[in-house]
């Protein structure tokens, strides 16, 4: 799937800039418009923070104790201000550390076991799901069944003590979940995702009420495999359900009416968690953005709508860098767009995915009326290849993403910062501001 033809860089064409933008309308017009476009939207995203890497915590690279820098460490991690002093904390696995300054408190929750270089940790997500006013956490894994959230007690633990653990839905080769408002009643829901289709297993939104209790809501089983998302797809104001193989159609009831599918596209790849739903090319019409979780690519789905009849059609964004399993949205370069955060999963199947052994890397993508101009963040050559140890050794600041994105101004700066647990380690990205950055305070 991968390009290995050489590439202009955006600096290099940037250099011909003017030729190529006032060249003759009679000589390639069509190109020369399509390129004047592309530096225009390049111009337009000069403006691009710096961020500072800093590990908060990673793995003992202690082979003989069966230890690696890439893992075992969770690759779940929240933001949230879990001890109520004002200060944002961030809980990564069975550990949680303390803001401003990251001490380090273990073992406060059950599970997130361990498993050879993997914690069985899927994903973290804070929500005061019993509405007491403490955040509590909602996790699941692949390893071990079900989905749970973790009941904050609003109080520091006694020694040996640990959050009250709930367990919300039986569910296996659970692959990640979302937390969102599927049904716009104003509290967060749980939207399923399961690896494949599995018997006794469907497409599922668990409906969050009071007490805390989760009703689960069924919708088929079409689409029951490795991505999700949630979004508005036909412009009717109601959230419908993404999967690979196309959408379920959000009813007027969504918890007692049924949801129709709608089988638009077939997604080939194993699909990022989540799909993105929204407006690329601000058309008016929501599109689809997602990754290859396990292999080469990320990718746009770009909607139209003819009297009714909706087609999809893809545009590469990027094709030669892989594993692109999760995704945040927020506007980093203060534009009032949003831009796309994602990055490459470090050894998401012990290094048996396609793009195993690639660099690692976090981007940011300006997004463009349908352009995505990159922007790395950080870029590491440092991967792990085996037998080569002696001439590769052990990297320090080789950052993976996990299994989502947290975007939050962790230090009160007025700055968002990025946070990602991963195998390799927790890594805040500090948002040092746009340049000229200002000298280092000593805090």
């Amino acid at each position: 799937m991968t390009s290995l033809r050489p590439k202009a860089t955006f600096g290099s064409i940037l250099k011909y800039k003017h030729e190529i933008c006032s060249m003759p309308t009679t000589k390639f017009p069509a190109v020369a418009a399509a390129l004047c476009t592309i530096l225009a939207a390049g111009s337009l995203s000069a403006k691009a923070p710096i961020f500072m890497p800093i590990k908060v915590d990673g793995p003992v690279h202690a082979p003989e104790k069966g230890s690696f820098w890439y893992g075992p460490f969770a690759e779940g991690s929240a933001v949230f201000d879990l001890n109520g002093d004002g200060w944002l904390d961030i809980t990564c696995g069975r550990n949680w550390y303390e803001g401003p300054n990251w001490v380090k408190h273990t073992d406060y929750r059950e599970n997130s076991k361990t498993f050879g270089e993997f914690q069985d940790n899927n994903g973290e997500v804070a929500y005061d799901v019993d509405r007491d006013g403490d955040t509590d956490l909602i996790g699941s894994g692949w390893m071990g069944n079900g989905i749970f959230w973790y009941e904050n007690p609003g109080r520091p633990l006694e020694p040996g003590e640990q959050w009250v653990t709930h367990k919300i839905h039986d569910t296996e080769w659970t692959e990640g979940f979302m937390v969102a408002d599927v049904d716009s009643d104003g509290d967060r829901d749980i939207i399923l995702n399961h690896w494949d289709p599995k018997e006794g297993q469907f497409c599922t939104w668990l409906e969050l009420q009071p007490g805390p209790v989760y009703i689960p809501h069924h919708l088929g089983t079409a689409g029951d495999m490795h991505g999700v998302g949630l979004g508005d797809v036909n412009g009717d104001g109601r959230n419908d359900l993404v999967t690979r193989e196309g959408w379920y159609e959000a009813p007027a009831d969504p918890h007692s009416d049924k949801w129709a599918f709608h089988a638009d596209w077939n997604i080939e790849e194993h699909a990022s968690i989540p799909i993105l739903v929204m407006d690329v090319d601000q058309d008016g019409l929501n599109d689809l953005i997602y990754g290859n979780a396990h292999g080469y690519g990320l990718f746009w789905m770009q909607q139209a709508n003819n009297g009714g009849k909706r087609r999809f059609t893809r545009h590469v964004i990027d094709e030669d860098n892989g594993q692109y399993h999760t995704f945040a949205l927020v506007d980093l370069n203060g534009d009032g767009v949003d831009d796309l955060v994602t990055g490459k999963r470090l050894r998401g199947h012990n290094g048996e995915d396609q793009s195993a052994f690639d660099p690692l890397f976090l981007f940011w993508f300006d997004i463009q009326k349908g352009a995505f101009i990159r922007h790395p963040i950080v870029y590491n050559h440092l991967a792990h290849y085996p037998g080569a140890e002696e001439r590769n050794p052990v990297p320090q600041m080789a950052i993976g993403i996990g299994m989502n994105i947290n975007v939050a101004d962790v230090n009160k700066d007025g700055r968002m910062d990025i946070v990602v647990g991963g195998k390799s380690g927790l890594y805040i990205l500090e948002n040092r501001g746009f340049p000229p950055t200002q000298p280092m305070v000593k805090r």
